[in-house]
């Protein structure tokens, strides 16, 4: 029986105690419950885009003074090194361009640095020289504008910026040697037919250091000479590449007081380095300078097929063998069907001459048989009237020298 309690003079039941409310929990789904996590699993795969958006492709207006037509780019490298630039090649100079479009102007001299590494030309220094001063780093800015002249002294966009950033300082060489220039990378500046004075102090170690570019094509001979003012010094001389490879090995001149000199025909449009000292710790002053010989002849340059200058039957072409990497093409037309006799002649006792011919389709058509060095070439091709054939002048076993060309 249910128990029971008295209240006044009544019995009643005792009340059941009170029983504790469970509160249920319903199960939610979990995108409702993690609701959050998707906007920011979204925000984060987005961020980088949204950077780029606020901050790296922002359009900014083209920096003053920077070149950013390709096609201006092709031209010099086509003027400055006599061959087409290959097209994938100026990816690096339209990525450096994005980045200066988007105001990330140290990134864009970081792939331009890249890009003049193949593609040396005014242009693309200039436009290093422009992001450089944008960056306020003025001594990549100077250099860069340096590097640009050095190729064309009278380069007119480097000039023009130059005035408007009112740059004080002159970047034309100076006709004296500005110490210190002990290694490459203080290495001064010198331009052809600009002679150099400078001079090693009586101290043990000093080394003078400069650079030059060689000309714009057709390559040519370059002479680098050191005339010693002193009657003490022994001038010592090396040349390198931009590689650090040594060109000349050692030159030294033969006694005090005289001079040493190189000649070589290097490539187009290349940076070279010149370092002098005194021989046996000699010391004294010097004139350094760096000539172009003028050893190519009127055709050049034509040093491939694609190059070869046209001549007409029955002209004679006086030319030369510049060195042994020389080598000129020719074509010609033939009006009629038939023989064409080619005379090639060598104008010294040393040239020892070489004839390949090559059909119009750019085949080769045989060689001549060889001469003996000084001897001439007298060789018949058999042609179709109406087409275009090509010659090609060469030499053997390294000799150089001057020779008339004609066919008839």
């Amino acid at each position: 029986m249910p128990e029971t309690e008295e209240t006044n003079g009544a019995e009643r039941p005792v009340a059941e105690p009170a029983q504790k409310r469970v509160r249920r929990h319903r199960h939610r789904p979990w995108l409702v419950r993690y609701w959050w996590a998707v906007p920011l699993a979204i925000f984060v795969v987005l961020a980088p885009a949204i950077w780029n958006w606020l901050f790296l492709r922002s359009n900014h207006e083209p920096l003053a003074g920077y070149i950013t037509d390709t096609t201006k780019i092709e031209e010099e490298y086509l003027t400055f090194t006599g061959r087409s630039l290959d097209p994938s090649a100026t990816t690096q100079f339209d990525r450096a361009t994005e980045l200066m479009h988007a105001g990330n102007y140290g990134n864009a001299a970081i792939v331009l640095e890249a890009a003049a590494k193949d593609i040396p030309v005014p242009a693309v220094f200039n436009n290093l020289g422009v992001l450089y001063s944008r960056i306020k780093d003025g001594q990549h800015a100077m250099r860069s504008f340096r590097d640009a002249l050095a190729r064309d002294h009278d380069y007119a966009p480097v000039r023009a910026n130059l005035k408007a950033m009112k740059l004080s300082e002159t970047l034309d060489p100076a006709s004296n040697e500005l110490e210190p220039n002990n290694d490459n990378t203080q290495a001064n500046p010198v331009w052809l037919e600009r002679p150099v004075q400078a001079a090693i102090t009586p101290s043990v170690g000093d080394v003078d250091c400069f650079w030059f570019i060689t000309p714009r094509p057709p390559r040519d001979r370059i002479s680098v000479a050191v005339v010693s003012q002193s009657a003490t010094l022994i001038p010592r001389m090396r040349i390198y590449d931009q590689n650090g490879n040594l060109v000349t090995g050692l030159r030294e001149a033969s006694s005090p007081g005289a001079g040493v000199r190189f000649d070589f025909s290097p490539p187009s449009n290349t940076l070279y380095y010149v370092q002098v000292d005194g021989v046996s710790s000699s010391s004294g002053n010097y004139a350094l300078t760096v000539s172009g010989l003028r050893a190519y002849d009127v055709f050049e340059p034509n040093d491939t097929i694609l190059t070869a200058t046209r001549i007409a039957p029955g002209q004679t072409v006086e030319a030369n063998i510049m060195d042994s990497d020389d080598t000129d093409f020719y074509s010609f037309i033939s009006s009629v069907a038939g023989t064409v006799k080619i005379d090639v002649v060598s104008h010294n006792d040393t040239l020892q001459l070489g004839l390949g011919t090559f059909a119009p389709d750019l085949h080769s058509m045989g060689f001549a048989p060889d001469p003996k060095a000084g001897e001439a070439i007298g060789h018949e091709l058999k042609v179709e009237a109406n087409q275009l054939y090509y010659l090609q002048v060469f030499s053997k076993s390294d000799t150089t020298g001057p020779y008339s060309l004609v066919v008839k």
